[in-house]
């Protein structure tokens, strides 16, 4: 979100028109938060806590094979793509993955509601991670976070 602000705004405006800020998201919002969750996902698609998924990261509309990876226009989060894979897959999926996302969803929402992220005036964010063989991680950088409300 630090590296684009225009999307954290983009979120910011959907959670505050759907939930208010009298409240927390709560997953009964959840169907009627479809940016949230599509940039929650394309967030977990570009980079992951765990080192044992694929890697992988496209720029623009592309194709690979017999996959097409398409910029989605209306911000609606479109089925689960076979090459989506935070959580592994086959023998090596996480058992956890249904619980999970949702608790990534309220996490995110409501931490997107109360604060925003940036940077000092002039400085961009580094989004290159350090990791090992089980674990990534961003490198260690300055950041702003000031509560919205």
């Amino acid at each position: 979100m630090i590296a684009n602000p225009k999307i954290q705004q983009k979120v910011q405006q959907e959670i505050d028109r759907v939930v208010g800020q009298d409240r927390l998201p709560c997953l009964s919002d959840r169907p009627d938060l479809a940016y949230t969750e599509a940039v929650l996902h394309e967030s977990m698609r570009l980079s992951t806590v765990a080192t044992t998924g694929v890697f992988h990261k496209t720029l623009c509309d592309t194709s690979i094979g017999e996959y097409k990876l398409p910029k989605d226009e209306d911000g609606k989060l479109g089925p689960k793509p076979k090459s989506w894979l935070p959580f592994s897959a086959g023998k090596r999926v996480c058992l956890g993955e249904f619980v999970a996302k949702p608790e990534l969803h309220l996490l995110f929402a409501c931490l997107m509601q109360r604060y925003t992220r940036g940077m000092d005036e002039g400085k961009t964010p580094d989004l290159a991670t350090i990791g090992s063989i089980f674990v990534m991680y961003p490198k260690e950088q300055d950041v702003v976070i000031m509560r919205r409300f």
